[in-house]
């Protein structure tokens, strides 16, 4: 009667069940904290002498479970002198798999002078591939080649320098063969010389290590005065609505000898002064809460080394309020022969006349405006 009454409510127990306490189920591990089985490589490539091997080790983050686990290594793409010497098959045994097992790699001589590179992947059941990029160390002797574009300009009272590289086995040594007088070349191959005077000079760097032929480098380096950098306002663009809170205030200033310093500006107020070599400035998190909304004018000033400042275009943007157009010219009408030019930046489309921001937005907008009636005429 008690066993018909249990099935009745859906649990049948055999007669044994009565006999002592039900076994109970084994618990799951916890959510988020379970770790995939994968393979685990020390590094990512390996250098292999022409000739010789170099080796790599393979290890399991984890057992393999009751079977043991087998990795297969092959060559997958690339020089075919590369190979798997030993270890084709790694075998992870249940009881040993924590002890890390090596593959070995051989690179076959042949008959070039380039360095191959092949890679090898790592693959079992179950488990994500590795991959190991080899490079095969080439060993056979090569005449020296250059690799460096030389700089042609040079300035008046301003160093010079140029590092010259050239391949070659064994390491080439570098020897100046013509150069103007005070003009220097270490071992290391750099290239040092002030200019004293404008004008134009002959280089030849020689590159040698006992492979015939020497490598020869030779340029005309022209010699002339200091130019002033250009620079120009990369972000934002001009006319563009900025919501904030902080955006990118960007710019980029191009010099022959370097620039070195760019000053930025928010309605004729410094908002920043970065120093260094450029060729790009940012303030990268330019707050935009303490501007009213409407119209604002960005400016920049850049620096080179010799002292010489520029500025970029000045540019409009909007701040946290509508801008029909950005700010575009108002059309009064076609402009034809001895038209001295109607169009105008309608500054009451971005609500800034009423702002204390007035008179640095009506500077801009003048600039601006300025500009629309040069390009007409």
């Amino acid at each position: 009667m008690r066993h018909l009454l249990l099935c009745w409510l859906g649990v049948c127990l055999s007669s044994s069940a009565w006999a002592g306490t039900p076994a109970l189920p084994t618990p799951l591990p916890e959510a988020g904290t379970y770790d995939p089985l994968r393979l685990v490589l020390f590094v990512s490539s390996v250098r292999v002498v022409e000739g010789g091997t170099a080796s790599f080790s393979v290890a399991l983050s984890g057992p393999p479970g009751a079977e043991p686990l087998t990795v297969g290594v092959a060559r997958t793409d690339g020089d075919a002198d590369l190979t798997v010497r030993e270890g084709p098959w790694l075998t992870f045994e249940p009881a040993t798999w924590s002890a890390p097992q090596q593959v070995v790699l051989e690179a076959a001589k042949d008959a070039d002078t380039e360095d191959g590179t092949a890679t090898f992947t790592l693959s079992a059941p179950g488990l994500e591939s590795r991959t190991v990029v080899a490079t095969e160390a080439d060993q056979d002797p090569m005449a020296p080649v250059f690799t460096t574009v030389p700089i042609t300009q040079a300035v008046v009272d301003i160093a010079y320098r140029l590092t010259v590289h050239a391949r070659g086995r064994p390491a080439p040594t570098y020897a100046l063969r013509t150069a103007p007088p005070g003009m220097n070349l270490d071992a290391m191959g750099n290239l040092t010389w002030t200019p004293s005077q404008l004008g134009e000079v002959d280089v030849a760097v020689v590159a040698s290590n006992g492979q015939q032929p020497d490598a020869e480098l030779s340029f005309r380096l022209v010699v002339g005065r200091d130019q002033p950098p250009v620079a120009r306002i990369l972000a934002p663009l001009h006319g563009k609505r900025l919501s904030g809170p902080r955006v990118d205030f960007t710019c980029e200033c191009i010099d022959d000898v370097g620039c070195a310093r760019a000053w930025f500006r928010v309605n004729g107020e410094t908002l920043a002064t970065l120093e260094g070599p450029g060729p790009v400035y940012s303030v990268s998190d330019w707050d935009l809460t303490g501007l009213v909304p409407g119209a604002h004018v960005l400016q920049v000033h850049v620096t080179d080394l010799a002292g010489h400042q520029v500025e970029a275009e000045p540019i409009l943007v909007f701040v946290d309020g509508p801008a029909p157009d950005a700010g575009a010219a108002v059309d009064a009408g076609p402009v034809g022969f001895g038209d001295e030019g109607d169009d105008i930046i309608d500054p009451w489309s971005c609500g800034c006349a009423t702002t204390g921001l007035a008179p640095a937005v009506w500077m801009g907008l003048g600039l601006l405006g300025l500009r629309a009636l040069r390009r007409r005429t």
